[in-house]
């Protein structure tokens, strides 16, 4: 007969041996100091409420009667509201990751300052100062995880981090990368999933984040070797001036079988607006009717595409995402200055890394390269006269330069596309582009930038031109997309559509496999001009009288820490050492071998010369007399070179710095739309109206599954001074879990993704390692265990 049986906290879950009795047992949980009871002589059987809902267990411990008092404010509460908060978690609970001695703080970042620098200034500053560091402090919070299994005893088989299914740049759901940045993060095996999320409460925190974290729950608990049966929620903040992640080791528990992961608004019919893009379409519009339905317009139209692609819902999911869900790092692509000084560290905002759509606006960022050298700064060609073709009266900034402005330098000028210019107009229900063509400008700074006549005419030249430069070259064309896109997925934002439509349902849309550069090598060119000092130049011949040299190159040959200047002075010591005949124009070059010429014929004539024959005198003196026109034409040449070196952007994509949407119900564009809603008919899976192209529905809605690749583990335990559980599977992954009276192991490779988290009990002391991002940190539990110090 057994003896004993187990129980758990309610608190915090710890699960204790207790003898079998008749008696009432009051217990301490010796990991929460929860207070609690066992075999109460009074049962109370709670009657379930009807309506479905999910089951949460975080109930503070204080007397009996104040438990039961308790579940019957909550359940009345919950009945009344779904964003009820559930209890607040005890000070105890909250537990302090002090991450500061893992930060890299002399990273650059996009302002060019550092994160250490930019970390003391967070405090007195706006979310601005945040963003920038976002990216590099919000990660941490892979942390959270490794803290809590210090705090609690490890399961025996391992958890698996959801990110491992998922390598950087690999084929993943759109929900993925805000996983990746930090901002959530979910562990699973077979029978449990642990998220983590941001907040100060669990239930509150699940209802806020619901529309998100529902895509990878289902993703686990619809795959193979799955049977999960409870769902615990843990809540933290990262504290970026501080560099600390507050965690609540106690978590909300939801029991699987009760969980309700439907969408709380509207559902999208994804297939049909996929439907919609694959006829090729220029997106023009969009619709939410009285049902809520929503509705996309475009115009037929060929060749849609970002980075060579047609044009497809993901590239929708991703710019949706880059919208809605960029926390404080708006979207943005820029090329700045790297810890290598040879290169240039391209940054960007929004998550737009690693996607279509963000290889179109760095692609686009670099043609300004072009436009001011005209090389291309992929292939290192000249390309002017590929623009010449589609933009006659095409001038690089160089050349402009060279006709306008006596002064010729060396250049550093960042320039940047902005969307001040994109905008919507809207009648309440249909939004549609009024604008999307971005504008190009120099950096815009708070102090204003004398930037000359030249720079200020190429700008101007290529926003009035656009349409022109598009045909030149795809990238601008697609730029064009990019802005449709962002201006309708802005007027979703604006309109606060997603009270309405479950709209976070494209965060379960697949992104191909993709990678955009981590850098870039810096641009290091020269323009270099030759003609005589009589010669008119214009804007007809001064392609005639330059040439352009690509040396970057010559940056392999310099320190990392070279400057900007010396760099420029590299380029300077190239264009000394230019042999003249290159550059040189073609009636100069003609005129040396004519001199070269006759000056080899009368030393020929000198040799051979018979004084005493007039004939003979006469020749010579001819060609003594050409000679002395040739050499004083060569000297009245007066040949003139100049030389421009450059180095060296960024597109701003803010929503909040888009064009304001236009209330105006009879604008054009709108009144176009509802002809064509009259007209339009079913053809096939969508609905026409001559070159008008909208949605249907095809009676398929909701988010997309994406079932993973889980494993089933075989299994093996050793006992040799240690408990060791083995875990492996047929496509090589595996798990470890060891332990003793003193310290224990969890050891997990999915995907070739390693996890190691050791932790001394006798000292304190916690060990991490994550493959790709901390390769080994230590962290000194607290003797409260209220704080770690990673060291």
């Amino acid at each position: 007969m057994v003896d004993h049986e187990y129980t758990n906290c309610p608190n915090c879950h710890t699960t204790y041996r207790i003898p079998r009795t008749g008696h009432q047992l009051k217990i301490t949980c010796k990991n929460c100091h929860e207070v609690f009871y066992e075999n109460l002589l009074q049962e109370y059987v709670q009657t379930e409420h009807p309506k479905k809902r999910n089951k949460w267990f975080v109930i503070p411990a204080i007397l009996i009667v104040t438990i039961i008092a308790l579940t019957f404010i909550y359940q009345d509460a919950e009945n009344l509201s779904s964003k009820t908060p559930i209890s607040m978690p005890k000070s105890s609970n909250w537990m302090t990751i002090n991450y500061g001695i893992l930060v890299n703080k002399s990273t650059l970042t996009h302002s060019g300052e550092t994160v250490g620098d930019l970390i003391q200034k967070i405090a007195n500053y706006t979310d601005d100062l945040k963003g920038l560091v976002q990216q590099y402090l919000e990660p941490f919070s892979i942390l959270c995880h490794d803290v809590l299994l210090s705090k609690i005893e490890p399961d025996t088989l391992p958890l698996v981090n959801i990110l491992s299914h998922y390598p950087e740049g690999s084929e993943r759901p759109t929900w993925v990368d805000l996983f990746r940045e930090g901002h959530y993060q979910l562990y699973y095996n077979n029978h449990l999933i642990r998220v983590f999320i941001k907040g100060t409460k669990p239930k509150i925190g699940f209802d806020k984040y619901h529309s998100v974290i529902r895509h990878p729950i289902r993703d686990v608990m619809n795959s193979e070797h799955t049977t999960i049966d409870k769902i615990e929620v843990y809540v933290f903040n990262n504290d970026y001036a501080n560099t600390e992640i507050r965690l609540n080791t106690i978590p909300g528990v939801i029991i699987a079988d009760e969980l309700d992961l439907s969408p709380k608004q509207k559902s999208i019919d994804l297939a049909s607006i996929e439907e919609f893009l694959n006829q090729g379409v220029i997106l023009e519009a969009v619709e939410v009717d009285a049902n809520n339905d929503l509705y996309f317009y475009g115009r037929k139209a060929q060749n849609q595409t970002l980075a060579g692609q047609p044009l497809s819902l993901s590239d929708i999911a991703v710019i949706y995402r880059s919208i809605f869900h960029y926390g404080d790092n708006a979207p943005y692509i820029s090329l700045d200055k790297h810890e290598d000084n040879r290169y240039a560290k391209v940054n960007f905002g929004g998550n737009l890394e690693n996607t279509y759509a963000g290889s179109v606006v760095l692609e686009a960022d670099k043609l300004f390269k072009t436009i001011s050298t005209g090389i291309d700064p992929n292939t290192h060609q000249l390309m002017t006269s590929k623009f010449t073709k589609e933009v006659p009266d095409f001038l690089t900034r160089n050349e402009r330069m060279l006709l306008e402005e006596k002064e010729v330098y060396g250049l550093e000028l960042r320039y940047w596309f902005y969307p001040d210019s994109i905008g919507t107009v809207t009648d309440g229900s249909i939004g549609a582009v009024l604008t999307h063509q971005f504008i190009a400008d120099v950096e815009r700074m708070d102090v204003k930038v004398n930037v000359g006549s030249a720079v200020k005419n190429t700008i101007d030249h290529l926003n009035k031109n656009f349409e022109q430069y598009e045909r030149a070259d795809n990238t601008f064309k697609e730029l064009s997309t990019v802005g449709r896109v962002m201006s309708i997925i802005n007027w979703l934002k604006i309109m606060d559509v997603d009270d309405k439509i479950e709209l976070d349902e494209l965060l379960s849309i697949k992104i191909p496999a993709f990678t955009t550069p981590k850098r870039t090598k810096k641009m290091l060119a020269i323009t270099a001009a030759s003609s005589s000092a009589n010669m008119h130049l214009n804007s007809r011949n001064i392609r005639d009288y330059t040439k352009v040299y690509y040396i970057s190159d010559l940056l392999d040959k310099e320190s990392k820490y070279a400057s900007d200047e010396h760099l420029l002075e590299v380029a300077g010591n190239y264009c000394s050492q230019i042999d003249i005949s290159e550059i040189a124009p073609l009636e100069f070059l003609e005129l040396e071998n004519s001199l070269e010429s006759i000056n080899r014929e009368i030393e020929q004539k000198k040799r051979t010369l018979n004084r005493y024959s007039s004939r003979d005198v006469d020749n010579y003196n001819k060609s003594v007399n050409q000679q002395k026109f040739l050499v004083k034409k060569y000297n009245n040449f007066q040949l003139e070179n100049r030389f421009i070196n450059s180095i060296g952007g960024g597109i701003n994509l803010r929503p909040s710095e888009f064009k304001r949407i236009s209330r105006n119900r009879n604008a054009p564009k709108l009144r176009e739309l509802r002809k064509v809603k009259g007209k339009i008919k079913t053809v096939g899976k969508v609905a026409k109206s001559g070159d008008w192209i909208r949605n249907i529905s095809s009676g398929i809605s909701g988010s997309r599954i994406n079932k993973l690749s889980t494993n089933s583990w075989t299994s093996s335990k050793s006992v040799n001074g240690n408990i060791e559980y083995n875990y492996h599977s047929n496509s090589g992954d595996y798990a470890t879990s060891s332990q003793n009276l003193l310290e224990w192991q969890l050891k997990t490779s999915v995907n070739g993704s390693e996890d190691i988290v050791k932790y001394s009990i006798a000292s304190n002391l916690l060990q991490v390692y994550h493959d790709g991002f901390i390769k080994e940190a230590r962290g000194r539990i607290s003797s409260d265990g209220k704080r770690i110090v990673f060291q």
